[in-house]
């Protein structure tokens, strides 16, 4: 247990060294601070401008049954709360969409349902005013949504016809009274035509949109954390090199236990870095960490002890101290590039954002972002197990390999 009283040394160091702490805490709250308020329009729904409700005018020249449905069941129905629908002639929606008493107006033209039933393309006439805005747009997408949906459901039919009149022909005469249509519960044949031309994703009610400034106080945490094991692994590199290390070795302290004393001195040192920027970040600018506490301690204590593990590989391999200082942080600049601290995850590529989770500080990144989003601990438990297994990986192959470098030294 020799390992113990070498991290307590480690932690008394850090303690007396103010320009340390300085770095370790204050750095990344006011970085937090400026790139949270500087990007605050781009990640936070609640800072999105709100659509106010607008009065559509419609002319419905057609006699169809899908025009009343995209009336009736579509903007008056489904979108009755962001649009009002005021039915005119031809000659007066024209005259309101000139003297500007209406920003947008549709006319459906008299072959809209046939047209449509038939599979075929059917345009209808926009009307807008000056400047309307993104209501264009809106009336737009949704006529295009319901113009889209219209073949499928007619192919869908079209599949399940066969089916229908194979079961009727086994019935009795036509005499019988019509029955109604059969659900696709009755005909697995048009059910499975269905689910082959429709996608269905279903959306979690419960996902939040995570701010800017949640996600820099992710993004700043892990790249501080970061830094702060390079720094670590710096000093033990220089202690090497000084006669600290030697007077070590004298009081019987044995190779593996500096090791690991140093280790859990730089893991203790980055939880409580960690914990000082979750709870600041909590309470000097609200950020919402999310609902999992508990998910929230151990991806920091994985992500620590993956992070610890890869600095000490590293430094397994570079024999000084200013060498490693300068690899290191030109390193750690890059993994945080790479992993989403320097521009938002969101531009990348899905492949580019799978592949960061090979990272670190990217696999903890996006972990913490799901907690944010409403993810619960049993969600993150791959990653963590990951983040875990890596670290302890790196940290035994540089356990090995300076295990091997000191007997070729003292053999």
């Amino acid at each position: 247990m020799a390992f113990w009283w070498l991290a307590w040394k480690d932690l008394l160091m850090l303690v007396r060294d103010k320009k340390a702490l300085l770095t370790l805490v204050a750095m990344p709250l006011l970085l937090i601070s400026i790139l949270g308020a500087a990007f605050g329009n781009m990640f936070a729904e609640e800072d999105a401008a709100p659509i106010k409700k607008f009065t559509l005018g419609v002319v419905n020249l057609d006699d169809g049954p899908l025009s009343t449905a995209l009336i009736e069941e579509v903007f008056q129905k489904q979108l009755s709360k962001g649009i009002k629908i005021k039915q005119f002639n031809e000659e007066d929606l024209h005259k309101k969409i000139e003297n500007r008493s209406l920003a947008v107006g549709l006319i459906i033209e008299s072959d809209f349902s046939s047209t449509l039933l038939a599979g075929n393309e059917t345009k209808v006439k926009l009307l807008t005013g000056p400047d309307p805005g993104i209501k264009d747009d809106i009336v737009e997408k949704v006529i295009e949504q319901f113009a889209d949906s219209i073949p499928i459901e007619v192919m869908a039919r079209q599949a399940a016809q066969p089916v229908q009149a194979d079961s009727a022909g086994a019935d009795t005469p036509s005499t019988q009274p019509a029955q109604a249509a059969p659900t696709t519960t009755d005909h697995p044949q048009e059910q499975s035509a269905s689910q082959h031309l429709i996608k269905e994703t279903t959306v979690n009610a419960k996902t939040k949109i995570v701010s800017s400034f949640q996600y820099y106080a992710a993004a700043m945490g892990v790249m501080f954390l970061l830094m702060t094991v390079v720094q670590g692994v710096s000093n033990m590199i220089l202690e090497k090199e000084q006669e600290v290390y030697k007077r070590l070795l004298l009081s019987q302290l044995t190779y593996t236990n500096y090791l690991i004393g140093k280790m859990i001195g730089l893991v203790i040192i980055c939880l409580l870095q960690a914990a000082i920027i979750i709870v600041g970040t909590k309470y000097i600018f609200g950020v919402d960490w999310g609902a999992s506490a508990f998910g929230i301690a151990i991806m920091t204590a994985a992500f620590v002890i993956n992070a610890c593990g890869l600095g000490v590989l590293a430094g397994a391999f570079v024999k000084t101290e200013k060498a490693f200082s300068v690899a290191g942080m030109f390193g750690s600049q890059i993994l945080a590039a790479l992993g989403g601290s320097m521009a938002p995850l969101y531009i990348f590529p899905d492949w580019v954002v799978a592949m960061t989770k090979l990272l670190p500080n990217g696999l903890a990144l996006q972990t913490y972002l799901k907690l944010m989003t409403g993810a619960s601990l049993v969600n993150i438990l791959p990653a963590v197990g990951g983040a875990v297994g890596l670290g302890v990986l790196f940290f035994a192959i540089g356990l090995i390999r300076l295990s091997i470098e000191r007997r070729g030294k003292y053999a």
